[in-house]
């Protein structure tokens, strides 16, 4: 009876905060706990290993069959993933120019890659390099040669998604076909000022590197932000930064960070353990590191805590109750 007990005030104590906003004491997580709630397992992965380019696609698998012949036990079933979230398409610029090449250049169209192709878009001919025009969703051909600086283009289902700076400054706007959908002073990190584009629920979420300012010419003050459902993340749930929105039974969440800490934050509540790092994706290239969610709704990621890897596995479910 006194076990039974026990297990009732673990589970309303872990359930109970709906706050917005983060309250510490409110979200102190048990580790290991008898409930199946939430889940360390120390791995043997070190730095190197993990940001291995070439072999990355190995790695985890590797490790986890390591684990399980060490007796460690999963909950997160492998063979039954859902997606909680879609990847946008990425598409390029088709440009032509006047005079050989050297004057009165325009974009003129948009292309995807042919293994790559956004099912609901109309296709036309492909280069030798495998780049198809697209002929449907229409260019926006007018809206695209203003921009001052360009950045992105991206697809998903009839639309198309534009990123660029119309004044060429640090304002960027993000367009859903003709129509501006957001703008914000953003940073040009080493390859673009998203990080992240996806659609969950139906809507798109970009993450974005968010300008706070400038210190000097040369020294920028950056925090990764999402934007979703016409707002930011950082600002709606009080956080320092966010990444990686993601969803389960209608209810979205996301790889946040306070005070220097990340953690993974789920129907308006932080659902883990404090971590020095969760990876999203590789220090120097674009690949994703699994966030991953099963049918039962166990969610599993990869974390750093010191200079020791995990895999944290957690119930979602009993976060819905």
């Amino acid at each position: 009876m006194k076990k039974y007990f026990l297990l009732l005030i673990i589970g309303f104590l872990l359930t109970g905060c709906t706050s917005n906003q983060i309250d510490g004491e409110k979200n102190k997580i048990l580790v290991d706990n008898p409930s199946q709630i939430y889940h360390e397992i120390e791995t043997t992965l070190k730095s190197e290993t993990v940001d291995d380019i070439v072999n990355f696609s190995i790695v985890i698998p590797k490790e986890i069959v390591q684990l399980q012949k060490m007796g460690r036990i999963f909950w997160h079933d492998q063979n039954h993933k859902i997606q909680e979230r879609a990847p946008m398409y990425h598409l390029r610029n088709k440009i032509e120019c006047k005079n050989g090449g050297k004057e009165d250049c325009l974009i003129v169209g948009l292309q995807a890659y042919k293994n790559n192709l956004p099912p609901d878009f109309i296709i036309e001919e492909c280069d030798s390099y495998g780049w198809c025009l697209i002929s449907e969703p229409e260019f926006q051909e007018n809206l695209v040669n203003n921009i001052k600086k360009m950045v992105e283009f991206y697809g998903f289902g009839k639309d198309i998604y534009t990123i660029g700076s119309i004044n060429g400054d640090d304002n960027y706007s993000i367009f859903k076909n003709d129509k501006e959908i957001f703008s914000h002073k953003m940073y040009f990190g080493a390859e673009s000022v998203v990080q992240d584009e996806s659609i969950v629920l139906d809507l798109p979420a970009f993450t974005f590197y968010d300008l706070k300012e400038w210190k000097d010419e040369n020294t920028p003050v950056v925090s990764r932000n999402i934007w979703y459902n016409n707002e930011t993340i950082n600002e709606k749930f009080a956080v320092d930064a966010s990444s990686y929105l993601f969803s389960y039974q209608d209810k979205i969440g996301f790889v946040g960070e306070k005070d220097g800490k990340k953690f993974l934050f789920f129907n308006s509540q932080k659902i883990s353990q404090d971590f020095d790092e969760i990876r999203t994706n590789s220090c120097c290239a674009t690949f994703a590191y699994p966030i991953e969610l099963d049918e039962n709704g166990i969610l599993f990621f990869l974390a750093k805590r010191g200079e020791k890897y995990f895999f944290v596995e957690i119930n979602l479910n009993e976060y819905l109750k």
